[in-house]
């Protein structure tokens, strides 16, 4: 029997992070079975050994292949699920029905991705100057929009560009058969759940924010001004990916 959902960790020597996440993935509660896929980047054979006791799926890549949606999608390619639950190596879910609650949304067809709530309780790091706490709210959020000529390139407002390019991706989910027709975009370095969410509402879909799927988003100390630069760094290569799918778009390509 396929499983119902596949979570793929994307990580590097997260040991620390993954001995927390991973007895919660084996404890979720279900209506059907949970695929658990590794995709790690050069972690020493100590810690990738301590993964297996976990029985997951490992795929290893040389750190200069990594990108995460390079990442993403190799593990995509071998998952048996219905839904696929990207999860970044960082990020701890915090109870036993995280994964229920993140695909409870996919009941209603229209909704083609949806992602979890980032907790910082811990104090180790600030949100970043990009996703702020206010971004996780305890009300779900349905992003929705009316996708006309150059979306997501000329826009009213700058909450008309949060909501078209919304997607926190070190916890998302994604309908198998939705990837299966348009993985990640893999030219991107960073920002490539950005675009993807603007693929969603290319074809009519909505987003939906799932404040019960919570988790710790455990990174280092932020530098804000470096994270601020990455910040403008990722909307400047957005911009000519989006600028090209409208292109397409336009000559009657697929994306």
């Amino acid at each position: 029997m396929k499983p119902l959902a596949s979570v793929i960790i994307i990580t590097k020597n997260q040991k620390d992070f993954l001995s927390k996440s991973l007895p919660v993935l084996k404890k979720q509660k279900l209506p059907g079975d949970l695929e658990i896929i590794i995709v790690d980047s050069g972690s020493p054979k100590s810690v990738i050994n301590y993964y297996r006791q976990f029985n997951p799926k490992i795929i290893s890549i040389k750190p200069k292949d990594f990108n995460f949606s390079h990442a993403f999608n190799l593990g995509a390619s071998v998952a048996k699920g219905k839904y696929l639950i990207r999860l970044s190596g960082d990020v701890i879910p915090q109870k036993n029905d995280f994964i229920k609650q993140l695909i409870s949304p996919f009941s209603d067809q229209k909704i083609g991705a949806t992602y979890g709530n980032y907790q910082i309780t811990d104090h180790i790091y600030d949100y970043p100057p990009f996703w702020s706490q206010k971004d996780f709210p305890q009300k779900s959020i349905r992003h929705h929009t009316e996708f006309r000529p150059l979306s997501g390139l000329i826009e009213k407002s700058l909450t008309d560009y949060k909501n078209i390019y919304k997607m926190a991706g070190g916890c998302c989910a994604i309908p198998a058969q939705i990837w299966q027709k348009r993985p990640f975009n893999q030219t991107l370095k960073f920002g490539e759940d950005a675009e993807y969410a603007w693929y969603l509402h290319s074809i009519g879909l909505d987003i939906v924010y799932v404040p019960t799927a919570a988790t710790i988003h455990q990174h280092q100390k932020i530098d804000k001004l470096n994270y601020s630069f990455k910040f403008i760094n990722t909307f400047f290569q957005l911009l000519p990916i989006i600028s090209n799918n409208w292109l397409k778009i336009i000559s009657n390509e697929p994306l």
